[in-house]
C-alpha cells in the first residue's frame, strides 16, 4: 500500500509543476491525460519519468482503480469512402501521450460474394454493413486493452480500432450507387491512416497493422500497400504486420455443398466470386504470380512469400473459420475428427517456412483481442513475449521471403563482379535489401545506436529488474517460430476450453481421442500399462504422456 501512494504522490506532483493537463472526455466519465513533455524535463530525464508512470499506471490498477479510457468513434474526413450501405466509415482511437508506438487493428466477420449472399449477410449481420448502429465509445480488449494485467506490453501504445464495414477482406475498391451496396475496404483502411498522420502518426516510431480474421486477411492483402503509403506520408515509420486467424487454406470441402450461404460456401468459390464484385485490390507481387487466378492470393501461404514487409502470422492449427468452411458441422463422428486432423496437418505444412509465427494445436478462432491471449503458450513461450520480442528486433534480425530472395541475388552478383567466387559475402538478414553506400552507412550508424541505448538502459536498470522484461533468458525465449509439435487438436494445455456441441459440457484431451474412435485399451497398450493403472491416472498427467508420445 505504501508502494501504491508513494507512486501516486509522483502523479500529483506532475500534476501540480504543470507536466499533465487533464482534459475531461465523453467516455463515461474518464479523463484522458496530457503530458507536455518540455515541463517535464526540470523533474529529471523525460524517457525515466515515462518509465515511471507505466509504473505508476501498474501500481494504480493493483490499488484497485479499474477504469480506463475508451475508445472513441471518429469518422472519416473523407466522406465518399463509405460502408456497403453508404453510411460514413470511421474508426475508433485512444490515444497515448508520449507513446509512439501504434496499433491499428482491422476487425474480422467473414464476407458476402454476390447479391444473393450480400442480401442474407444485410438481414442477419447487418452490423457489420453498416455504421449506423456504432457506439460513441467502444471498450478494448486483448492486444487492445488497457489493462497492464490483460495487455503487458502494449497497453500503452495509441489503439485504433476499425469497424469491418465493408464486406471484402477488407480489399474492395467500388463506390455504387445508393440502391446497390458498395465494397470499399481498401479504400477505408488508407484514408484512416491519412486521418491519423496528423494525429502523432507523421513522428511514431513504429506503426503495427493487425486484425483478425477476415482483418487478419486484410493484414495480409494490404500490408505492403500501407508500408508503401507511410514511405511517402512519414518515411521514417517502421511497419510491421500482425495477422490473426486469416491463414486460410484453399482445400476441399468435407462435404461439398451449392455456393448459397457465405458461411458454408467452399472459400475457393466465395473468393473467385467476391473478387470480381469487389473489385478486390491484390498486390502486384503475388498478383503477377497467379495472373489468371489472381484470387489465390487471398489464401495466406500462397499471399506470404510475395510479401515485402515483415509479418507475424497467428494462427490456431485447428481454426473453427477454417472447419467451418469445409462444411464439417458439429464434430461428433470419427470422420469429422480424421478429417480436422488433416485440416491441422495441412495448416501446419503451410506454416513451416513462416519466419514468425504462433500456431498453437487448438481448435479456436481469433485470439488477439480475448483476454487469454497473454496466457496461450507453445513451447513455453507466450504469444505475448513472442510478439512482442519479435517487433522489437532490429532491421538484421527480421526476415521477410520476397526481400532474402532480392538478397541472394544481390550476393550472387556481389561475388560475380568481385571474381571472388571462394570469398564469403556476409548477408544481412533484414527486411530492406542493402546494396548501397548510403544503406551501409545508415545500418551502421543505427547499429552504433542500438549499442549506445544497451549501455544507456544497463546503466539505468543497474541492480533492478524491470517489471516489462522477459526475464535474464529474454534472449533465448526471444522464440517467434512456434507450432505446436502434437498432432491432436486440444492437446496443448493452454488451449480454450472446448465444448461438447449438444451437451454444452467441456471436453478435455482424453474425450477428444474417444471422439477419434480410439478405445482406451489402444491407449493402454501404447503407453505400456494396464487398464486399471490408465483409468485411475489423472488426465493431466495422461494427457501430457500422450503429447510426448506423439
Amino acid at each position: 500500500m505504501l508502494m501504491c501512494y508513494s507512486l501516486c504522490f509522483l502523479w500529483i506532483l506532475l500534476l501540480k509543476t504543470g507536466g499533465c493537463n487533464s482534459s475531461t472526455t465523453n467516455n463515461g466519465g474518464g479523463a484522458d491525460i496530457m503530458l507536455d513533455i518540455a515541463k517535464m524535463s526540470p523533474l529529471g530525464d523525460p524517457e525515466e519519468i515515462l518509465a515511471a508512470l507505466r509504473q505508476v499506471a501498474k501500481a494504480v490498477h493493483r490499488c484497485g482503480i479499474k477504469e480506463y479510457p475508451n475508445l472513441k468513434r471518429v469518422f472519416l474526413t473523407n466522406k465518399t469512402v463509405t460502408c456497403n450501405d453508404g453510411t460514413s466509415a470511421g474508426y475508433y482511437i485512444r490515444k497515448a501521450f508520449g507513446s509512439s508506438k501504434w496499433i491499428i487493428f482491422l476487425e474480422g466477420g467473414w464476407f458476402c460474394f454476390d447479391q444473393t449472399s450480400c442480401r442474407e449477410r444485410w438481414l442477419n449481420m447487418k452490423s457489420y454493413m453498416t455504421s449506423r448502429m456504432w457506439p460513441e465509445v467502444k471498450k478494448g480488449k486483448g492486444i487492445l486493452s488497457w489493462d497492464p494485467e490483460e495487455n503487458p506490453y502494449y497497453f500503452y501504445s495509441n489503439m485504433v480500432y476499425i469497424p469491418y464495414c465493408s464486406s471484402d477482406s477488407w480489399t474492395g475498391s467500388i463506390k455504387n450507387p445508393k440502391d446497390s451496396f458498395s465494397f470499399m475496404g481498401s479504400l477505408i483502411i488508407e484514408e484512416v491512416i491519412k486521418d491519423l498522420i496528423p494525429q502523432g502518426l507523421v513522428i511514431a516510431s513504429k506503426l503495427i497493422l493487425a486484425g483478425s480474421s477476415a482483418g487478419g486477411t486484410g493484414v495480409l492483402m494490404n500490408l505492403d500497400r500501407v508500408s508503401d503509403l507511410m514511405a511517402r506520408l512519414a518515411p521514417s515509420v517502421k511497419v510491421r504486420g500482425l495477422a490473426d486467424s486469416g491463414w486460410f487454406l484453399d482445400n476441399e470441402q468435407y462435404e461439398p455443398v451449392p455456393c448459397v450461404k457465405a458461411h458454408s460456401c467452399a472459400p475457393t468459390e466465395g473468393i473467385r466470386r467476391g473478387i470480381d464484385l469487389w473489385q478486390g485490390q491484390v498486390p502486384e507481387d503475388c498478383r503477377r504470380q497467379y495472373r489468371d487466378e489472381p484470387w489465390r492470393c487471398y489464401f495466406g501461404y500462397r499471399m506470404y512469400p510475395t510479401l515485402r514487409t515483415p509479418v507475424y502470422i497467428v494462427q490456431y492449427l485447428f481454426d473453427e473459420a477454417q472447419i467451418t468452411a469445409n462444411n464439417v458441422g458439429p464434430p461428433v463422428k470419427k470422420e469429422q475428427w480424421r478429417f480436422i486432423h488433416e485440416v491441422g496437418n495441412e495448416m501446419k505444412k503451410t506454416l513451416q517456412n513462416v519466419s514468425a509465427v504462433f500456431a498453437p494445436a487448438c481448435l479456436s478462432h481469433i485470439l488477439l483481442t480475448k483476454s487469454e491471449w497473454q496466457k496461450t503458450a507453445v513451447n513455453g513461450v507466450t504469444l505475448a513475449q513472442s510478439i512482442y520480442c519479435w517487433e522489437r528486433g532490429s532491421d538484421e534480425e527480421l526476415q521477410c521471403p520476397l526481400v532474402r530472395q532480392r538478397l541472394k541475388k544481390i550476393s550472387k552478383a556481389v561475388r560475380k563482379s568481385s571474381g571472388n567466387v571462394a570469398g564469403k559475402v556476409e548477408m544481412p538478414l533484414g527486411d530492406d535489401p542493402v546494396g548501397t553506400k548510403a544503406a551501409k552507412r545508415l545500418k551502421n550508424k543505427k547499429r552504433r545506436r542500438r549499442k549506445k541505448n544497451k549501455r544507456r538502459r544497463r546503466r539505468k536498470n543497474k541492480g533492478k529488474r524491470g517489471k516489462r522484461s522477459l526475464g535474464k533468458n529474454s534472449k533465448r525465449l526471444c522464440k517467434h517460430h512456434l507450432i505446436d509439435s502434437c498432432a491432436w487438436p486440444q492437446c496443448n494445455f493452454s488451449c480454450p476450453k472446448l465444448r461438447n456441441p449438444f451437451t454444452d459440457e467441456e471436453m478435455d484431451f482424453i474425450d477428444l481421442l474417444m471422439q477419434f474412435g480410439l478405445d482406451v485399451s489402444s491407449i493402454a497398450n501404447a503407453l505400456g500399462m494396464d487398464m486399471e493403472t490408465l483409468q485411475s491416472m489423472d488426465h493431466d498427467v495422461l494427457m501430457q504422456m500422450l503429447t510426448q508420445q506423439t
